[in-house]
């Protein structure tokens, strides 16, 4: 689906100061790591005290972050880990108000926007009252693909619900690595995640744009690469 980052964004850190402060400290408020890839996040939110869930499509990965686990976190952390297979939200089932966070980096921006409401609307009823979604998605605004971003504002000047939608990605994307990214993108933003989160009933606390200063120079544009998004369930 693309690279794996070996360096934690903001949006992860808020994730990770929110298990600090113990919201996610049991295995009933546990936190789901969707998308987790070799589990950055996921073994420093162990490393915080919290419980976590990890997810990902590929079970490779899974099996790289337990190996990275034996190494990176105590024995006693890796009691609190559990893997996860399996594709967001197609194969995800939790209880409702089992979890205390969800962290989803770089995972939406390959949903479609059915999927993306269902994913939503899932997460709501796992999280318990007073739970944080953290979200990272990607917008239209890299570099590589710049050919989209007149379109894409014409789709949303003319009130389009899904405008990032791309479903041959080659059309705008000449990059060197394009062979490597998913055929179709779902590029995203602040108002969208924001319309998203709020459709499935959770309350918006922050959505905003930022930079990704862990992506390639060549694949920055203008700071505004990445979306993100915190939201609660009241």
């Amino acid at each position: 689906m693309g690279w794996i980052s070996e360096q934690l964004s903001l949006q992860s850190e808020l994730f990770l100061d929110f298990c600090r402060a113990g919201n996610c400290g049991s295995s009933d408020s546990a936190a789901l790591d969707i998308g987790t890839g070799y589990g950055l996040a996921a073994l420093a939110a162990l490393r915080a005290g919290a419980w976590v869930i990890a997810n990902d499509v590929e079970t490779s990965h899974l099996s790289e972050l337990q190996r990275r686990a034996e190494i990176e976190v105590s024995p006693e952390d890796r009691l609190r880990l559990h893997l996860q297979p399996g594709h967001f939200p197609r194969d995800l089932f939790f209880p409702e108000g089992k979890l205390g966070a969800v962290h989803c980096a770089n995972v939406l921006h390959f949903l479609t926007g059915r999927q993306l409401t269902l994913g939503a609307s899932r997460i709501a009823r796992w999280l318990r009252p007073g739970g944080r979604l953290f979200v990272q998605a990607s917008t239209p605004y890299r570099a590589p693909f710049a050919p989209f971003i007149e379109e894409y504002e014409r789709r949303v000047a003319a009130g389009g619900r899904w405008p990032g939608w791309v479903e041959k990605l080659s059309v705008y994307c000449a990059h060197r690595q394009v062979s490597q990214m998913p055929s179709s993108m779902h590029f995203l933003d602040d108002r969208m995640l924001r319309r998203i989160a709020l459709e499935a009933g959770l309350a918006v606390e922050r959505a905003w744009l930022a930079p990704a200063d862990a992506l390639a120079v060549d694949m920055r544009l203008d700071g505004r690469e990445t979306a993100c998004l915190i939201a609660r369930k009241c």
